[in-house]
């Protein structure tokens, strides 16, 4: 696919023949190896890596006073003793020297907070959305519609709906693109060192997205032997993955963000067999790399390391970003896009300070693949102040206070003992033990044996040193904004439901601005870097179009412990139809806030259609069972209502055909009653001549004809007929 072109349509280092071609590619590495001494010397000449070492030897529990006893951590003492030229004295009275680590808690407290807040287990931080539609007036759909060949401005209208449309679908599938790469490369996992460092040192670097090779794995069956086999195709894919801070050189003069300055360098430590593996790729230097096998590992290292290193069979690889001449570059066998830039962006890599690689950076737009995430930043500088360095001054009080509180401890457990000239002890031993004899000499300075010993004891202490203890603890609290209460210990919080909501939200404070400098300084960056990626690489077209980036760590995913308060009493209402309140997604937002998966809880696919033909309810179907008797039992009493209507009309009729005298009498009287007569009036327009007046029926019960006791009963029973019947 087309994503290869990040490392092989670039091209690489093509061997030079032609002394003058050597020339420049010797002035070439020259020029790199003056850039790379100038990044190492401008970041050991900043003194942040004095710093570094002082939070990292606190966060272990180590200082001047420990670092003979902290056989596990030499790297520390080599490091430290390097720098101050010699290593500490232990000479002097025996003191305590008891580290009370308070620093290790915090730094873990606080990027653990940060991480559940910003590491979702089932959601984002960030989002694709097409870019919002202007909103065109008439004069405008006019001209829209013009342009477009169109006659009205309501197809114009029509067409930008559907390319709205079409727009979403392409932002869902580019959010699935880059999300994908991510999951491969343990976003989640990578971005939680990154935190941590940040909080240990006080600067995080997360690196991506570069060219990585992937191997991907599909298996296939014989149709004829049934037999199963694996096929795996390497493809190149972006990735991401946590730089050590102590391996990442910046140029000096970037001042507060890297990518202001003019390149960058990475250092890492590989192995033969990985060198090995790079004379299979066509964009190295085979025989670079062939000579760099036969020198072996250089023995200068550059640059201060994270830890001490005494293998000898590795190698520091460097790698270079950063803008160089067109021309220097295709004098040295690179091979170029067609344009007119006179500095191109480049990625080179070196060992033993040769050069091995020499491509075009994969990243089109020039700028690094890198993002520097400070914990608090620092004026002039890309490096931030972390936890450790916040409560370095309240740990070495607390460290001091300690160590006192235990000398005078040590000092005030035995009394101090007095003993008189010419006093000697029976064994020859001078010390006390039960019933041990002791012996006065002639030359004794007293004859009163009592007065011969004396015994002082050395004053405690310990309650005015532990009031200084105690106000370094509170001190911790109000340097770092990390309240104990955050760390899961209750302290002064108040017992309320409400007071102890409050509590949390101040809390959060300080983490919700560093939630923000996150979004600000890594999500957004290094999102819209692989949203480039895609747009130059990918192969889908059906994904690539005018995209934001939605960045919302900071504003959805820090406030949903505060939510879940208030989803909790929501449940209650989602019982009520007039709130239209959807049961099941409250509680996938309810899962959410608990760092639970809802689809763990939740019926599938299949489960959901089982359900379905399984049947509802009981209780359900008992209610449509009921409902379905009562509309029979509805239909059956408007039938027999019909039926002793229809009688009823028929006496009526025979009554009226005997004496047609009465119909103009039964009209009237049938309208003072609210009758509404469905056909002409009357019933009989005009009565026959010659008919002989009937006597009136001696039954008058407007009830007739009454309507049976019984369903039992016939609907004829009890009916009062005419002799017609």
């Amino acid at each position: 696919g087309t994503e290869m072109q990040a490392t092989s349509n670039h091209g690489g280092v093509q061997p030079q023949d032609q002394q003058d071609d050597g020339d420049m590619r010797a002035q070439f590495v020259q020029t790199l190896l003056s850039r790379r001494s100038e990044a190492i010397a401008g970041r050991a000449g900043s003194g942040i890596e004095e710093e570094w070492t002082e939070d990292e030897e606190h966060y272990q529990g180590i200082d001047d006073a420990n670092r003979a006893y902290q056989n596990a951590n030499q790297l520390f003492r080599g490091r430290k003793a390097a720098m101050i030229g010699t290593a500490p004295s232990n000479s002097g009275p025996t003191r305590s020297v008891v580290f009370l680590n308070i620093t290790r808690p915090y730094t873990d407290a606080a990027s653990a907070r940060v991480s559940d807040m910003l590491l979702p287990t089932d959601d984002r931080a960030w989002e694709i959305k097409p870019t919002p539609l202007p909103r065109l007036n008439k004069s405008q759909l006019t001209m829209l519609a013009q342009s477009m060949g169109m006659a009205d401005t309501a197809e114009a209208q029509a067409q930008i709906e559907v390319n709205q449309a079409q727009s979403q679908q392409s932002a869902a599938k580019m959010q699935e693109a880059i999300e994908d790469p991510l999951v491969e490369s343990n976003w989640h996992g990578e971005v939680r060192q990154v935190i941590e460092d940040a909080a240990r040192i006080g600067s995080g670097v997360l690196k991506g997205p570069f060219p990585i090779q992937r191997e991907d794995r599909m298996v296939s069956r014989d149709a004829i032997t049934g037999l199963t086999s694996v096929v795996r195709v390497d493809s190149i894919k972006p990735g991401s993955k946590r730089i050590d801070p102590w391996n990442f050189f910046p140029d000096p003069a970037c001042g507060e963000d890297l990518h202001h300055g003019s390149y960058t360098w990475e250092r890492e430590y590989i192995g033969k067999r990985q060198i090995k593996a790079m004379l299979s790729d066509e964009s190295y230097d085979r025989a670079e790399l062939l000579a760099v096998l036969r020198e072996g590992p250089a023995r200068t290292r550059q640059g201060t390391e994270a830890v001490h290193r005494a293998s000898d069979d590795e190698f520091e690889m460097w790698i270079f970003y950063g803008h160089c001449a067109r021309d220097h570059l295709m004098e040295i066998g690179v091979e170029l896009d067609d344009g007119d830039e006179d500095r191109m962006p480049t990625m080179a890599v070196m060992l033993n300070d040769r050069l091995v690689k020499t491509v075009q950076s994969p990243i089109e737009s020039g700028e690094f693949p890198y993002d520097v995430l400070a914990w608090q930043r620092r004026p002039g500088m890309p490096w931030g102040m972390g936890i450790s360095r916040q409560i370095r001054t309240v740990q070495r009080m607390l460290n001091g206070a300690t160590r006192a509180m235990m000398d005078n401890s040590g000092l005030s457990a035995a009394p101090q003992i007095v003993v008189g000239n010419g006093i000697t002890p029976e064994d020859g031993h001078w010390g006390l033990r039960p019933g041990k004899v002791w012996r006065a000499n002639a030359d004794a300075d007293t004859s009163d044996v009592r007065a011969a010993f004396s015994a002082f004891v050395v004053p405690s202490v310990q309650a005015e040193l532990m009031n200084i203890i105690n106000f370094c603890l509170k001190m911790a609290e109000d340097t770092t904004g990390m309240p104990a209460m955050l760390q899961g210990i209750r302290g002064d919080a108040p017992n309320t439901l409400g007071g102890m909501q409050m509590q949390n939200n101040n809390a959060t404070s300080v983490l919700r601005r560093l939630a923000k400098r996150f979004d600000d300084y890594v999500t957004r960056p290094h999102i819209q870097r692989y949203f480039d990626w895609m747009m130059t690489y990918s192969d889908d077209e059906s994904i690539k179009g005018d995209f934001d980036i939605e960045v919302r760590a900071s504003s959805a995913l820090v406030e949903r412990d505060a939510q879940q308060q208030f989803l909790l009493q929501m449940v209650g209402l989602a019982r009520d139809p007039t709130y239209e309140i959807d049961p099941a997604k409250l509680f996938a937002e309810l899962c959410k806030g608990q760092r639970l998966d809802p689809k763990n809880f939740q019926l599938d696919a299949r489960q959901k259609t089982e359900r379905q033909q399984q049947g509802q309810d009981p209780t359900l179907q008992a209610k449509a069972k009921l409902l379905e008797a009562q509309a029979r039992k509805a239909d059956a009493d408007a039938t027999n209502v019909g039926m002793e209507t229809l009688y009823s009309g028929v006496q009526t009729g025979q009554a009226i055909s005997m004496n047609p005298a009465v119909s103009t009498l039964a009209d009237g009287l049938a309208r003072s009653v609210g009758f509404k007569d469905m056909d002409m009036a009357p019933i009989i327009p005009q009565a026959p001549a010659g008919l002989e007046p009937m006597a009136p029926i001696a039954n008058t019960n407007p009830m007739t004809p009454a309507n049976p006791a019984s369903p039992e009963i016939g609907v004829q029973q009890g009916i009062e007929t005419m002799a017609a019947d």
